[in-house]
């Protein structure tokens, strides 16, 4: 059947209408992680500084390679960084810092060489990893599984909490096997098993191995208000 007068120049404008109103979060690098999406290793290549990008929140033109979407924060080569998603050209990338302080934001994909996923043995899990100065996870192995245990706080570095006894706290403790580069329970009142539930009201944790890089997401019931173990974590000496 031919087609109306006009109606492949509206689809064009249609199309082109489309492109112009992609909503804002299409291009949002978020700063929590999300565990239940992919998540891959990747090390940053670029001969020079590797500026991070703007999101489209911030401005709708970018993320992009133009001059006014450049960050005042950057990475240089051999930096290591979770990439949680991308989008084209630009990757969301988050750095962990060694003091642990993260930065998230897009970085250009031609600035990355991913590593290679690989199934991680029990030994490379096994140390003491912190994730800034409240969150420290200590893993061991025990036979063919790993006892995992971790501790939390909330205001412990905040005087005035301290002095008031307004320190919240949290921990865990279990052993349990990895499903190679992943390990995921909730310890509730059936025993440890191998689930997370965000919505659970008893702790819930899962990791993912990224060597050297532990990415670790919690729900709310590992501890008193605020108490979370989500983060990135670096092993120790």
């Amino acid at each position: 059947m031919p087609s109306r007068p006009g109606s492949a120049r509206s689809a064009t404008l249609c199309t082109a209408a489309l492109l112009l109103t992609t909503p804002a979060w299409a291009t949002e690098c978020a700063v929590r992680i999300d565990l239940a999406k992919p998540l891959s290793l990747a090390t940053v290549t670029g001969p020079d500084r590797v500026n991070f990008l703007k999101s489209g929140e911030a401005d709708a033109a970018c993320p992009s390679l133009a001059p006014a979407c450049r960050e005042r924060a950057y990475l240089v080569a051999g930096n290591p960084v979770v990439v949680s998603g991308t989008s084209g050209a630009f990757a969301c990338a988050t750095y962990l810092g060694a003091k642990g302080a993260t930065r998230s934001g897009w970085l250009p994909r031609a600035a990355l060489t991913e590593s290679p996923a690989a199934a991680p043995d029990l030994d490379a899990w096994t140390g003491r990893w912190t994730s800034g100065p409240e969150q420290t996870i200590a893993i061991r192995r025990s036979g063919q599984s790993l006892t995992v245990e971790g501790d939390a706080t909330y205001g412990a570095q905040d005087p005035d909490r301290v002095r008031r006894g307004a320190v919240n706290m949290g921990s865990f403790s279990v052993t349990i096997r990895p499903e190679g580069s992943a390990l995921v329970f909730t310890d509730g009142e059936q025993g440890v098993i191998g689930a997370y539930d965000a919505e659970e009201f008893s702790c819930s944790v899962r990791m993912r191995l990224l060597p050297p890089i532990l990415a670790v997401e919690s729900n709310s019931a590992c501890g008193g208000m605020n108490v979370s173990f989500s983060g990135l974590y670096r092993r120790g000496d």
